[in-house]
């Protein structure tokens, strides 16, 4: 991602949390899709 680039909605909150758990947003989605049908908390947790 190019730095002049002003993201907007969720996507603004991409760089921080890659910086904050060393993963990009990417890896996240995708286990996700691993555990899918499960509650919201289950997820996070």
């Amino acid at each position: 991602m190019t730095e002049n680039v002003k993201l907007k909605g969720p996507a603004s909150y991409f760089p921080s949390i890659e910086k904050t758990y060393g993963q990009p947003v990417e890896h996240w989605l995708s286990l996700l899709k691993v555990i899918n049908g499960k509650k919201n908390m289950e997820m996070v947790n």
